[in-house]
């Protein structure tokens, strides 16, 4: 027998050892079972994604034999983009779940494409919403559930106040309505910038071909009198419904969905006579660690039986799909989705829309809120006379100016002048543009709903406009013109590029017959003669 030295039984039992552990990880990694991982940032609430994680464990089991353990990394939408889009880092993630279509589609290139299993038994479209990327043959997002518009309401409140739910969307426009309804300024959320597209596209009448936004863009400057203040986002809107400080938010369903979970009685939801969808997308990260796992987790999203469990919380994707009411099939018949709805104007339109109602309505509301008042007030009185219809026609017609000013066939000519609504010079030239002449006429119809009141309120129609001395320093404030300021009047109606007739001449004043059609400023600057 061979007699080793201490140094050799030292050698030796260092080899053992090697020889173990490597024997260790070769069944740790290669032998023994172990599960698997999977990391989603999870933009939605852990009261039901944790029910479609459960399930989906067990879907995994089934289908590969092994057991995932999945890892839900709760963030906003706006830092689910920033971690998903961050350069030269890993996300900790493998999946994002949740957010606007909008922070999607601008971070598509971190997302994997990929060509599901079950792509093929899913609609590309509902009522002209995606429900998954149609621009890549191997799509890079797919629609987890859909979303649509509508009001959320406290019943317990609207009773307190004598109202009733609303049934349509022209029913918030009722005066009982006023200041009892939340909403995000759509100029800083992308769900109420949805509600805005709704609103003009549900509305818009064609003629002969074209277009016409008009009554939209009436209804929403209508609608923000009834807002008492425009929200930063759509999570305060459902929070004070739910607390019961407000009676109705507009807002989209999910919002209203997740309070009904927390606050079961009294709180309701109601997409009215219309709304529109929009998914929820989902998609992979593609540097991402687990990508198989990721992919699992897009193909199970997508079955039947995935559906059926989101369909107790959200708006399923599936034709198949059950839900629990209020939520209901998108695909129903009885489902209010504005047919025929135009996405491609949303796409192009959509940024300068939102800049357009910043410039008309929030930057406005104020003013809307003064002529609003003053304009109530002379309808009490408008058919008094001649005089005071006039000025309130006046009044009315700088009211809802906005659907005038700019029409619906030009939002393709402006798109393309500033590229897409890209260059700097042009978006800020529309804006001030737009700032002006929205100031001028709101300012002009509380100005002419006055006039109206005092021409109701005189004795006689002459006593305060019958001659032409009674007429001196009068203004009458006609809508703001934009290209024809300085157009030549002719004795024939002189009429809006847009096709709206808005003109006022003196005689008509006076009561005599029409002639000298006088518009705006020419109208102040042949008053002065009388002055």
């Amino acid at each position: 027998m061979v007699k080793l030295s201490t140094s050799a039984w030292i050698i030796l039992l260092i080899a053992a050892i090697f020889t173990a552990s490597i024997t260790a990880t070769v069944a740790y990694y290669y032998i023994i079972p172990r599960p698997a991982r999977l990391s989603i940032f999870c933009a939605h609430s852990s009261l039901w994604t944790n029910e479609v994680v459960e399930d989906f464990k067990g879907w995994y089991q089934t289908r590969y034999g092994r057991s995932i353990e999945v890892t839900l990394i709760p963030l906003d939408p706006q830092s689910a983009y920033e971690r998903a889009t961050k350069k030269y880092v890993t996300p900790e993630a493998e999946v994002w779940w949740g957010g606007s279509l909008a922070l999607f589609e601008e971070a598509l290139g971190a997302f994997l494409p990929y060509s599901s299993t079950y792509k093929g038994e899913i609609n590309a479209t509902s009522y002209s919403c995606p429900l998954m990327d149609l621009n890549s043959s191997a799509p890079r997002w797919y629609a987890a559930s859909l979303y649509g518009l509508g009001v959320m309401y406290n019943q317990r409140v609207l009773q307190s106040l004598n109202l009733t739910v609303p049934q349509t969307w022209s029913n918030l426009l009722k005066d009982e309505y006023g200041e009892n309804i939340a909403m995000a300024d759509p100029t800083k959320s992308d769900y109420t910038l949805s509600f805005v597209m709704l609103i003009i596209q549900s509305r818009m009448l064609t003629t002969q071909g074209v277009q016409n936004w008009t009554q939209g863009w009436e209804s929403l400057v209508r609608l923000s009198i009834q807002i008492k203040e425009y929200e930063d986002n759509d999570v305060y809107s459902a929070l004070k419904v739910a607390a019961g400080y407000v009676p109705l938010a507009i807002l989209p369903d999910f919002c209203a969905y997740d309070k009904m979970t927390i606050y079961p009685t009294g709180i309701g939801f109601t997409y009215l006579d219309s709304t529109l969808l929009q998914p929820d997308p989902i998609a992979i990260l593609k540097k991402g660690q687990n990508l198989d796992e990721a992919k699992a987790f897009i193909d199970y999203i997508l079955t039947q039986r995935a559906q059926n469990t989101i369909g107790k919380h959200r708006l399923p994707i599936r034709r198949d799909a059950t839900t629990t009411p209020p939520r209901t099939n998108p695909f129903a018949q009885n489902f209010p989705g504005i047919p025929n709805y135009n996405g491609t104007f949303q796409e192009i339109g959509k940024m300068i829309i939102k800049d357009y109602y910043r410039a008309w309505i929030t930057g406005r509301h104020e003013a809307i809120k003064t002529a609003w008042k003053e304009i109530r007030e002379a309808n009490e009185t408008k058919n008094a006379n001649a005089n005071a219809t006039r000025y309130y026609d006046l009044a009315w017609r700088n009211f809802t100016y906005a659907g005038n000013y700019v029409q619906r066939i030009e939002i393709d000519t402006i798109y393309n002048e500033t590229k897409g609504w890209t260059l700097t010079k042009g978006v800020t030239s529309y804006m001030n543009k737009w700032l002006a002449i929205s100031n001028q006429a709101y300012a002009n119809a509380t100005e002419n709903a006055k006039k109206s009141r005092q021409a109701a309120s005189a004795k006689a129609l002459g006593t305060v406009l019958g001659s032409a001395n009674s007429v001196r320093g009068v203004l009458i404030y006609a809508p703001p013109f934009s290209k024809y300021d300085d157009c030549e009047l002719t004795n024939s109606e002189v009429k809006h590029e847009r096709g709206e007739n808005f003109w006022m001449s003196l005689r008509q004043l006076r009561g005599g017959e029409a002639s000298e059609p006088i518009h705006g400023r020419k109208f102040q600057k042949k008053m002065s003669r009388y002055s």
